[in-house]
């Protein structure tokens, strides 16, 4: 299911086409650059199509990149045609034994956990994450907010908010995306020996106000983003921003 999610998708695209897809994109990118030691080695291990491996090689860093859709890996190794990035590979967050222990300065999470429905899987993810990390290293994942799934289904059908509130109850394992409550990052992150840095919300307000943000012009947009990147650490705008961005550092 997974698979044919993402095979039928377009992951660039949902991060860099249109105003209000690059609040994301902008955001997470300015964290990483900001928090990640300068031209430090980068795991990032759930990549898509390298949209932030290509462009954290370009600036100097290490980065190793894979991702489990070989659909991404073959699109990672056509769009590094500079050979920027010390490798790729397709593979599992669950299993990176093809890596030893602290291998690596800064360990990428981004987009793992948003498929793994149950908590002993994502404590297995995270787990494999800080194994590869060495100690000191940041730690760096996101996830997927509860309150705002359910501000995105209600605004494109009020009328079935019963069928939204069951969608977001269903533990089956039968659908494609686990959301997260707030507060169940550090809940998650308190089993492991971490110590937290920040955490963001990425979007922001970004799927209240969608249809705003993308009638601004290009000053307006980037006024918008001073406030996001001002803003995106307020509990209230994590709780309302439906991808969320956790940094730690591996104690």
């Amino acid at each position: 299911m997974l698979h044919e999610y993402y095979n039928n998708s377009n992951e660039d695209g949902r991060l860099r086409n249109g105003k209000v897809n690059k609040v994301e994109y902008i955001t997470t990118l300015h964290f990483l650059m900001k928090h990640l030691p300068i031209k430090c080695s980068v795991l990032d291990c759930c990549a898509g199509t390298g949209v932030y491996a290509i462009p954290l090689a370009e600036a100097g860093y290490k980065v190793t990149a894979g991702d489990l859709i070989q659909k991404h890996v073959d699109i990672i190794k056509a769009i590094d045609s500079k050979g920027l990035l010390e490798g790729v590979f397709q593979g599992d967050v669950l299993d990176m034994s093809r890596f030893a222990d602290s291998s690596f300065d800064a360990v990428l999470c981004l987009g793992a956990l948003y498929h793994l429905q149950t908590e002993r899987e994502r404590e297995k993810a995270v787990t494999e994450c800080l194994r590869v990390l060495k100690k000191g290293g940041i730690f760096v994942f996101s996830y997927i907010n509860r309150n705002a799934c359910f501000i995105n289904h209600f605004k494109k059908a009020p009328s079935q908010v019963e069928q939204t509130l069951r969608l977001l109850d269903d533990d089956s394992g039968k659908v494609v995306f686990y959301a997260m409550d707030f507060g169940e990052a550090d809940k998650l992150m308190n089993k492991f020996d971490t110590e937290k840095i920040v955490e963001v919300g990425t979007d922001g307000l970004k799927y209240v106000l969608y249809e705003e943000i993308n009638t601004l012009d290009d000053e307006q947009f980037a006024s918008y983003m001073k406030y996001q990147l001002a803003t995106c650490a307020q509990p209230s705008i994590i709780g309302h921003s439906m991808h969320g961005l956790w940094i730690g550092r591996k104690q």
